[in-house]
C-alpha cells in the first residue's frame, strides 16, 4: 500500500474520524483508515465492529481524544503536521508506525539454514510441515499465476481480512514476472494447496502475496504456511541472496503476524514510506492496560524501534516478558510499566534483560489521564 493511498482520505482541516467497538474496549480513528478494523481488534477484540463515521473538525480533535481516553477509549489519530497541535497534549502520545517491515539474515548454504530455523519456538511447525508431506514446485506461468490469485489468494483474503484486506490487482503480479517473479506452489499427493508469489530482487529474496485453495482452514492447521516460508528461504539461500523480506506486519506483538515471523528469524525495522499514527493511551484505563498486556505496541523513539507493555504480578507475565524481550530482533528497548509493588518482586528477573526498561505507574482513577508518553523517559 502505498503512502498516497494510506493518506488519500486526509484532509488537514475536517479529516476522517471513525468509531469501532467491541467487548475489549472503543476506538476512534481520526485521518486513519488503512486496515483500521484489523488495528481495532487489538484493542476492542475479535468482535470488532464498525460505530459512526464521518468528517470531523480538526479543531475539536484535541478536547474529544482527552474525553474519549478518559471514558477508556483508545484514540489514534494521524497529525501531519505535530508541531502545529497541543505541546502538552502531543507530549501524551506514542508515535507509532502503520506498519513494521520484517525481514531475515540468511547463511549461505541450506544446512546452515535448516539449523538456524529449527529453534524450540518452531518445532511445531516443523512437526507439522513433515506430517502434512508437502511437495513443492516452482512457476513463473502466467495461466498459473492467475489462476493462483482467483482461486487462492483472494478467498484467503476474503476470509482472513473481510473487512480491510487489500491486494494489488493480478496484473501486477504478471508485471512482476520480469523482474524474475516467480510462484513457489505447496501440493498434497500432487494437489495444488497453496502458494507465495516472490521476487528476487538483486540483494534480496522478497516473499509477496500468499494463497491458499478456497481459503481452506483444513489446509492451513496443516502447516501449509510455515511450510511455504520455509522453502522460500531455502529457494533464496539457492540463488545466493543473503537477506530475505517477509512483508509488512501491524506493529502489534503478542501471537500475531510479527511473532510469527520472528520465528522464523525476522528482524523488526521501521519502514519510513509508512506514515506514523499517534495513540493516546491512558494507563489509567484497563483496557489499555489488557491491551498492552496481551499485544505489546511497537513505537518509535527516534530512528529506534521500541515495544511498550503492561506487567501483571505472578511468575508467568514476568517469565513470558523476559523471554519475548529477548525473542524480536530489532527492537532495542522494552518498557515495562507495572505497578511499583509488581517491579519489585519481579526485579531480579527482569534486571536479567538489558532491553528491559522498568517503569513504574502508580494508578489512580482521577484526573488528569496518566498518558503513556508521558511516563515512558525521554529519549537520550
Amino acid at each position: 500500500m502505498s503512502q498516497s493511498a494510506l493518506t488519500a482520505a486526509a484532509d488537514p482541516h475536517f479529516p476522517r474520524g471513525a468509531t469501532y467497538e467491541g467487548s475489549g474496549g472503543k476506538a476512534w480513528f481520526v485521518g486513519v483508515e488503512w486496515r483500521a478494523p484489523s488495528i481495532a481488534a487489538f484493542f476492542c477484540g475479535e468482535d470488532v465492529r464498525a460505530g459512526s463515521q464521518g468528517r470531523v473538525s480538526r479543531h475539536s480533535v484535541p478536547g474529544r481524544i482527552t474525553r474519549i481516553a478518559a471514558a477508556g477509549g483508545l484514540p489514534i489519530v494521524r497529525i501531519p503536521e505535530p508541531e502545529r497541535w497541543p505541546a502538552g497534549l502531543m507530549a501524551g502520545a506514542i508515535v507509532v508506525p502503520h506498519e513494521v517491515a520484517v525481514h531475515t539474515n540468511l547463511p549461505a548454504d541450506l544446512e546452515a539454514l535448516r539449523a538456524q530455523l529449527l529453534t524450540s519456538a518452531t518445532r511445531g511447525d516443523f512437526r507439522r510441515i513433515r506430517h502434512g508431506n508437502f511437495g513443492y514446485r516452482i512457476t513463473s506461468d502466467p495461466a498459473l499465476i492467475r489462476e493462483f490469485y482467483a482461486r487462492h489468494h483472494a478467498p484467503l483474503l476474503a476470509h482472513r481480512f473481510p473487512e480491510d484486506g487489500g491486494s494489488a490487482p493480478v496484473e501486477q503480479m504478471l508485471d512482476q514476472l520480469d523482474q524474475g517473479g516467480e510462484l513457489v506452489c505447496a501440493d498434497i499427493d500432487g494437489d495444488w494447496v497453496a502458494g507465495v508469489f516472490n521476487i528476487p530482487n538483486k540483494d534480496s529474496y522478497d516473499l509477496g502475496t500468499l494463497g491458499i485453495r478456497d481459503g481452506d482452514e483444513t489446509v492451513r492447521r496443516k502447516g501449509v504456511v510455515p511450510a511455504l516460508i520455509v522453502r522460500s528461504l531455502e529457494r533464496a539461500v539457492e540463488l545466493g541472496r543473503e537477506r530475505a523480506t517477509l512483508g509488512h506486519s501491524l506493529p502489534f506483538l503478542g501471537k500475531g503476524s510479527v511473532w510469527f515471523k520472528a520465528k522464523f528469524g525476522g528482524v523488526i525495522s521501521w519502514d519510513p514510506s509508512f506514515p506514523d499514527m499517534h495513540m493516546f493511551m491512558d494507563i489509567r484505563q484497563a483496557a489499555v492496560r489488557r491491551m498492552l498486556s496481551a499485544t505489546p505496541v511497537i513505537h518509535t523513539e527516534g530512528d529506534a524501534l521500541v515495544v511498550s507493555t503492561w506487567l501483571y504480578s505472578g511468575d508467568k507475565p514476568v517469565q513470558d516478558t523476559v523471554r519475548d524481550a529477548g525473542r524480536f530482533p530489532g527492537i532495542s528497548r522494552w518498557y515495562v510499566l507495572a505497578e511499583p509493588q509488581t517491579l519489585a518482586a519481579a526485579d531480579a528477573q527482569l534486571s536479567a534483560s538489558e532491553r528491559i526498561v522498568p517503569i513504574p505507574v502508580t494508578l489512580r482513577g482521577d484526573d488528569p489521564p496518566v498518558w503513556l508518553g508521558e511516563v515512558l523517559p525521554s529519549p537520550s
